[in-house]
């Protein structure tokens, strides 16, 4: 099914995996998930042309909600290049980028997975969890596996998840993040609706939750663009600003200023000073490449 875009959008494998951390590419296209389902997408056109399994047309809404398909991405590049040169260059060179609307739940279990980690790290542990308790699906010829529900792993357990030896206690975290849901205390699609400094307040009154995981999840799952998580990453892009990012910190003072700097689009200003900073590093494996 073809898939119409409000501006030229533009696939890329690198801007996916720097968000959400499964896509593979096979014989020309993106295979990930969407609402549960297994699809395969490719650029065409203007626009994208999916494949899944249950019919397209039953998906076709969700697809484009997850890709954010009718949103005004030229509006959000006119308003980064009035910013300064460095944001007039980031966007020639990444215009195709578009920040996603992922499942908020896996994006949540994603972000807990990336402190002291990389992509590559993340998309290892990610994907061990979905191997051992998500449903292998199929679709021509790929099977991967669906990300387990928060119930799936609650009822885990945080013990055996500790015993997966994910690093830095991450097991027993996602363990109880997916108890709080399962038990309704959480329930994380619901604060699409809230204004972003309520939606990162409510996430973060959780132990398990940081102000870099919640604005995480605020920016890439619940379409909050004026979040402006912050890594090492960033923070190295950041010192063409004369700004210090600081390890382990909540870097609040920073992350003020990247708010009333880049202004409702600071998301998308992160993730461009994010790309940039990967491109530069060059590090290996952090495109994961081909579907396994």
């Amino acid at each position: 099914m073809y898939l119409t875009a409000r501006q030229p959008f533009e696939l890329d494998l690198r801007w996916l995996q720097a968000q959400a951390f499964r896509w593979c590419a096979q014989d020309g296209w993106y295979y990930g998930f969407v609402e549960g389902h297994l699809i395969k997408v490719r650029n065409r056109g203007d626009g994208i042309e999916f494949r899944s399994n249950p019919a397209e047309e039953s998906l076709a809404a969700a697809v484009r909600y997850y890709f954010r398909l009718d949103q005004d991405i030229a509006a959000v590049h006119a308003a980064l290049r009035r910013v300064d040169d460095t944001m007039d260059r980031l966007v020639g060179e990444y215009r195709g980028m578009r920040i996603l609307r992922q499942d908020p739940w896996e994006c949540l279990v994603a972000y807990i997975c990336s402190q002291r980690n990389d992509i590559k790290g993340i998309t290892g542990i990610v994907d061990k969890l979905a191997c051992l308790y998500g449903e292998p699906l199929t679709l021509d010829g790929v099977t991967l596996h669906s990300f387990p529900s928060p119930r799936r792993l609650a009822a885990v357990g945080k013990k055996e998840l500790k015993d997966l030896a994910l690093g830095l206690n991450r097991g027993s975290r996602i363990g109880e993040v997916a108890r709080h849901i399962t038990e309704g205390v959480l329930d994380l699609r619901s604060l699409a609706r809230w204004p972003h400094p309520q939606a990162r307040g409510f996430l973060m009154s959780y132990d398990d939750i940081g102000p870099k995981i919640a604005d995480c999840v605020c920016l890439f799952a619940l379409g909050k663009d004026a979040a402006f998580p912050v890594d090492s990453n960033i923070g190295e892009g950041l010192k063409h600003y004369g700004k210090k990012y600081t390890a382990g910190a909540e870097n609040a003072k920073l992350i003020e200023w990247a708010r009333k700097k880049f202004g409702e689009h600071a998301g998308y200003a992160g993730q461009l000073l994010f790309l940039d900073q990967l491109e530069k590093s060059k590090k290996p494996g952090w495109e994961q490449g081909p579907c396994p």
